[in-house]
């Protein structure tokens, strides 16, 4: 099942999102995680975007395609997928119907999340992260058991620095002038959910089942590659099979009977009449076309499998590199990890200080 999930941020999605994975058995993609993943790893492509992040704005197309593109083609996506936060623009669907396309794989359903504006902010402002598993909280809607703890796995809850107020308006600026027209280009398509995301969790999850229910997985038929010709030993002569064609045996009259009168023989003689035969008038047949020599064929097929060759040649390389690109991710990702371990403290200062602005001003709200 291919899904995707647009929607402003803190309208739910990655809540959805992992339910969603567990249902189908499919992985999340989700845009924040593979640029934070490319900004650790200090990247090209990570430090343009990492400046660009800290300003609220949306990353460039060129820079988020090529990751999806990657992400997506990764063996645990064959099923299917869950993307969390892209596209934003109608450029970055139009570029991902082009890749989904190529792979035989087109979208089976558009879920927008829609939310008010004033519980978008609460909800955005009062989250937390898990800085190992990756779980979310939030200090009004879902908070944890033990301040500053994760319930699944024990580590320490931090609040991501581009999540204060400002970033957080500029942010659903850019949502409605920008991400809002996918609604329209996926209602054309016939694929697009509305779902209402206020209420509880459990709630919008029952939302997302009944729209969803009885859709099944689409797949656009992908041309069987030919199989190759295999390839002849060098200096080997074409065989040719000798048939032999036997002559049909004439056939024999039968001999005629011989009247006997009273002892004597008399042989009845034959009158033989000289015709000549009926031919019938039939148009000329044309002369067969001549075959193709077998050593032409022999060499069309080499000149095929030396293109294959050339082809498998450069799938390897490109696989190689990717998979050099995907270990310096990973390396990236244990390194990032054991830095935001080291500044715990620092950040939950940090929280403690923000949550009781909050604090402050829910009780002004209120």
């Amino acid at each position: 099942m291919k899904i995707v999930l647009i929607g402003a941020p803190g309208a739910g999605k990655g809540t959805q999102a992992k339910y969603l994975t567990e249902k189908y058995h499919i992985p999340q993609i989700a845009t924040g995680s593979l640029l934070r993943a490319a900004v650790a790893a200090q990247t090209p492509l990570g430090r343009q975007a990492k400046a660009i992040m800290d300003a609220g704005q949306l990353v460039p197309n060129d820079i988020v395609i090529g990751m999806i593109r990657e992400r997506i083609a990764r063996p645990d996506a064959d099923q299917g997928f869950v993307l969390d936060g892209f596209p934003r623009t109608i450029a970055q669907a139009m570029a991902l119907d082009e890749i989904l396309d190529k792979l035989g794989k087109p979208i089976d359903a558009v879920l927008q999340f829609d939310v008010d504006t004033e519980m978008l902010i609460q909800r955005t402002s009062g989250r937390l992260t898990c800085i190992s598993c990756g779980a979310m909280f939030n200090l009004f809607t879902q908070p944890p058991a033990v301040d500053d703890k994760c319930d699944e796995c024990g580590s320490t809850l931090v609040h991501r620095a581009d999540e204060n107020e400002e970033t957080i308006e500029r942010r659903l600026n850019i949502f409605e002038s920008l991400t809002q027209p996918l609604s329209d280009y996926y209602k054309q398509k016939g694929i697009l959910h509305i779902i209402e995301a206020h209420g509880d969790v459990s709630d919008v999850t029952r939302r997302v089942k009944s729209a969803l229910r009885g859709l099944r997985p689409k797949r656009t038929p992908v041309k069987p590659m030919l199989a190759p010709i295999p390839k002849p030993p060098k200096n080997a002569k074409p065989q040719v099979k000798h048939v032999k064609i036997e002559k049909p045996k004439p056939k024999l009259r039968p001999r005629k009977k011989i009247q006997t009168i009273s002892g004597n023989t008399t042989i009845k003689k034959l009158e033989i009449k000289k015709e000549l035969p009926t031919v019938a008038h039939t148009k000329p047949v044309a002369k067969s076309k001549r075959k193709t020599s077998p050593v032409k064929a022999i060499e069309a097929a080499n000149a095929f499998d030396e293109t294959l060759d050339k082809k498998l040649k450069q799938l390897e390389a490109e696989l190689k590199q990717t998979k050099a690109q995907l270990k310096a991710v990973s390396d990236a990702e244990k390194e990032l990890l054991k830095t935001e371990k080291s500044k715990d403290d620092a950040l939950k200062k940090a929280l403690h200080a923000e949550t009781a602005k909050l604090k402050k001003k829910e009780n002004k709200r209120q």
